[in-house]
């Protein structure tokens, strides 16, 4: 008699299958150190490791590939960059009896909004742990495809990475900047200048977009679609994810600036002068009182 059919399908263990199992496997594992800890940062303390740590999966697969290589090194860049940024901001501080204690704030705004602990869990495990860290995946996933396309780059490929490297560049200055705004408003002499007592920053890139640093976290996510794109010469669908996150930044743009404007008074008058993302109405507004 045949035997009986197992119950697994024992799936080859490719770059791209060890990947989805990285995804599965801390999907569950921010769900539950959510849980227990109520701590709900663990997806964000995760959000620039894991595009490098795919990179780096899926790189066996294309150790012949000079693409592959300048675009992920340009991903591994990006991911350095983040995690010392939020590592600054006290993303990663650690407490020998409370464990990881940083935790954004949005979360727990978020948690005073939502008083059903059940609901709120619900919450944690269907968008802060499963689709935040799925999307995570599919807007990194063009690479992989990427690393696919042999034959010389072309000229539209290294246009690209230049524009990488620069929204790269210019997010580090970015978060730099507003680093150093929050830092000194609250120390003197500089808390007695105008442009500190505002409460949100004015300064540098901050004066001309709202969300710079959104801006230009969207736009090397939105290159590395284009990647593909420009080495195909056709749309494929995992440029699907860049379009997520934009989505996704506009709520938490919505989110963050509700938060902002219950703090600070005036931020309603510069949210009418200055332009959310690319500061287009920044250069044709009155806003001389902000200065």
């Amino acid at each position: 008699m045949p035997s009986a059919p197992p119950f697994f399908i024992i799936l080859p263990m490719t770059p791209l299958v060890v990947s989805l199992v990285v995804l599965a496997v801390f999907i569950v594992l921010c769900f539950l150190l959510g849980l227990i800890t109520q701590n709900y940062s663990w997806v964000d303390r995760l959000w620039s490791l894991l595009p490098p740590l795919y990179v780096l999966i899926w790189l066996p697969a294309y150790a012949h590939n000079l693409r592959y290589y300048i675009a992920g090194s340009l991903v591994i860049l990006w991911g350095i960059r983040l995690t010392v940024n939020f590592a600054l901001r006290g993303g990663y501080a650690f407490s020998w009896s409370r464990g990881f204690i940083g935790e954004d704030y949005r979360w727990e705004y978020l948690r005073n909004r939502i008083h059903n602990r059940l609901l709120f869990e619900v919450f944690n495990f269907f968008f802060i742990s499963a689709y935040q860290l799925l999307l995570i995946f599919i807007f990194t996933l063009p690479l992989y495809f990427y690393g696919q396309i042999d034959g010389p780059v072309t000229g539209a490929e290294i246009f690209l990475y230049v524009m990488h490297l620069a929204l790269l560049v210019l997010e580090t200055i970015a978060d730099a900047q507003q680093n150093r705004f929050y830092k000194r408003k609250h120390e003197s002499p500089w808390s007695e200048q105008k442009r500190y007592q505002l409460g949100f920053n004015t300064f540098g890139l901050w004066k001309y977009s709202r969300h710079p640093n959104y801006v230009c976290e969207m736009g090397q996510w939105v290159v590395v679609c284009l990647y593909l794109v420009a080495a195909s010469g056709q749309w494929h669908w995992s440029g699907m994810g860049a379009l997520l996150l934009i989505l996704l930044f506009a709520g938490s743009t919505r989110f963050t600036e509700g938060i902002t404007q219950a703090k600070y008074p005036a931020y309603k008058d510069w949210q009418r002068v200055t332009s959310v993302w690319l500061p287009f109405k920044s250069f044709f507004k009155d806003r001389s009182k902000f200065f």
